[in-house]
Formats: C-alpha cells, sequence, structure tokens
C-alpha cells in the first residue's frame, strides 16, 4: 500500500483521537477493499467508525488508488492478534490464547488470563504458566465462554 496513503489515514486517525491499528488493501471476489482497521483503550464505536470513514473520504483522492475500491473501517475484533511484546503488555489481565514454536509443559496451545509480562516471559494465570516471548507463534485475545 501506498505509504501516502497510509500517512493519510494514521493522521486522520490521530485527529480523531484513535489508535490506527492495521491497513489492508486486497482484491476480494471481483472488487476491490481498502480495510482501514482502528480502535481506542475503550473499544471504538460505530459512530467513530462512520467519523473516520468520512473523513477518509474527502482525504484519499481518485488519484491515490488506481482501482475502484470498497473503504471498510471497523475495529480490529475482539480477538484482535497482539502484535508486539507491547500490545501484550497492555493487555495484562486480559483472557488470551497462545500458540507456541515447540510444546511447553507437554502443550503448544494455552488460553488463560494474561498475569504479567517480566522481562521476555509471559505469565499466564496466578503464574502458573511462564512462556518465552520469543517462543510464542502467535498470542491473540480470547473470549472465555
Amino acid at each position: 500500500m501506498n505509504k501516502q496513503i497510509k500517512d493519510i489515514i494514521i493522521k486522520a486517525c490521530e485527529e480523531l483521537e484513535l489508535d490506527f491499528y492495521d491497513l489492508e488493501y486486497k482484491k476480494e471476489h471481483s472488487s476491490w477493499v481498502l480495510r482501514v482497521l482502528a480502535d481506542t483503550k475503550e473499544g471504538i464505536k460505530i459512530e467513530e467508525c462512520v467519523e473516520l470513514n468520512r473523513l477518509l473520504c474527502d482525504r484519499i483522492g481518485d488519484d491515490l488508488i488506481p482501482n475502484e475500491y470498497n473503504l471498510e473501517v471497523s475495529s480490529p475484533g475482539i480477538e484482535r492478534k497482539l502484535r508486539n511484546i507491547g500490545e501484550v503488555e497492555e493487555s495484562v489481565g486480559k483472557y488470551v490464547f497462545i500458540k507456541t514454536f515447540e510444546k511447553i509443559n507437554n502443550q503448544k496451545e494455552f488460553y488463560g488470563y494474561l498475569h504479567e509480562v517480566k522481562g521476555n516471559c509471559i505469565y499466564l494465570d496466578e503464574g502458573d504458566v511462564k512462556i518465552p516471548y520469543d517462543k510464542v507463534a502467535t498470542i491473540r485475545l480470547a473470549i472465555k465462554f
């Protein structure tokens, strides 16, 4: 995706006090989609998505994206991926799913409450499970049923 478009999106998010999460531009079926994911600490509201969508429609000109496309603005979702150690630290206290590259305590998949992040290790529940961050293949927020 064009850096100029990404800069426009990030600036619009900042103006609306939203956190830019991700951007993707891809062909889905027969149409192109520009998908913008944004959030807030409290969770983005539909009204904020609509406002960001309007702002981006005004700012992204036809000359920046050569194809006809649909613009979608939404949250990253309730089971969003935690992309770096900073996002993991911000999620302490939340319920997560972790998949590791290799077995730890005879398993590769873990569900639990993120207890703390200390050094390069993630602790689940009451510190019962210790997972080195460099062994994590994926970590995301999860829903507990």
